[in-house]
């Protein structure tokens, strides 16, 4: 029997040190090496990441500015995958079936009004001709239904798979001081709510706070300016960091903070809990459904308030090896491999053939 075709949209491989990129590496590394009876794989990628993937994978190449208008060029296959919803701006090529990813609606937050509608009308269109809708959790899933019509579609929570980064090299960066040191990562933007963070530290001055992320974002100097106005000194915005440096931090830190109230699933969490690590989360969005009882979570986003819940909860885990090994028990459950089985049943539902 051939095999039906599935295409991945992976084009987001080009920006490494976002979560999307996170995840279209690793789509391409476990689907590459996929020897499934059934299906065959094909990636769409950007120009200039050419990769031999081996035999097992057919591979397209997007012309952004091209394909923005026209799908000339774009392979035909029985079905395609846009796996997150930053794909919709450009065109799709012919299709039997049609799975949508959607990972967020920050865009409700984070637009004015026109943009707003914009984003939302590409996301109905995509929405009315998709076979699938997939969220990456249930609080997206939840807003999905309550912002668009759905014409009846069901829509599939998949946890996305968070790859497991504790056996990876790591490296002290050249800003650590020695000290014991809290840490945080992510997009220097105002829903991550760092800003709370420097303004914590008053309170931890034998501690330090690396905060790791883009910080191209006009955000970050207003976050600069709040560590310069700390007089502990002890908050550092250190920007993008490599691999290495992010696993020896997640593995040194004495704890991860996360006041973020604009995410669809929050994975630095996940990779903090890799490593047994105490975690504090805001109450926002989908933290607490993924985080589960292995996070503490701040009610109130006050620094003050904070730093009391820090204290109080902090001194309780460290002695605990037990809360430990729960959070990395936890962090299991968000496996790639459970989420690529997810995904092939999905496949394999939609195009009739045998699980």
């Amino acid at each position: 029997m051939e095999k039906k075709t599935v295409l991945l949209d992976l084009c987001d491989i080009g920006n490494p040190t976002s979560g999307f990129g996170q995840i279209a590496k690793n789509y391409a590394e476990w689907y590459s090496k996929m020897d499934d009876e059934s299906l065959k794989f094909h990636f769409l990628l950007p120009m200039g990441h050419e990769k031999d993937y081996g035999p097992r994978v057919a591979l397209s190449y997007n012309r952004r500015k091209y394909h923005k208008y026209f799908r000339k060029g774009l392979p035909t296959v029985d079905l395609w995958h846009s796996t997150t919803q930053q794909q919709l701006k450009r065109r799709r090529g012919k299709c039997g079936r049609f799975v949508l990813t959607i990972h967020d609606l920050n865009y409700l937050t984070e637009k004015n009004w026109i943009r707003q509608q914009k984003h939302h009308f590409i996301l109905q269109r995509a929405i009315n001709q998709a076979d699938a809708i997939t969220c990456i959790s249930k609080y997206v899933g939840k807003q999905v239904e309550e912002q668009f019509n759905l014409k009846g579609k069901p829509v599939r929570v998949i946890y996305n798979g968070v790859e497991d980064i504790t056996g990876k090299p790591e490296e002290k960066p050249a800003f650590a001081t020695g000290r014991p040191f809290f840490f945080a990562i992510g997009q220097i933007r105002p829903k991550k709510n760092f800003h709370l963070l420097v303004d914590m530290m008053k309170h931890f001055p034998d501690h330090d706070l690396y905060v790791a992320g883009d910080d191209h974002f006009a955000f970050a100097q207003v976050v600069r300016e709040h560590i310069e106005g700390l007089e502990t000194k002890n908050a550092y915005l250190v920007g993008k960091i490599t691999d290495a440096e992010r696993v020896w931090l997640y593995h040194y830190c004495e704890a991860f903070l996360f006041p973020s109230i604009g995410e669809g699933f929050g994975l630095p969490a996940i990779e903090a809990m890799q490593f047994g690590k105490p975690v504090f989360i805001s109450s926002a969005t989908c933290l607490p459904e993924i985080c589960g009882d292995c996070a503490t979570i701040w009610n109130s986003l006050q620094p003050d308030v904070m730093a009391e819940r820090v204290k109080e909860k902090l001194p309780a885990f460290l002695a605990d090896a037990a809360q430990g090994e729960k959070a990395k028990q936890h962090a299991k459950e968000f496996s790639y491999e459970k989420h690529i089985t997810a995904y092939l049943k999905l496949y394999k539902e939609l195009l009739g053939v045998s699980q």
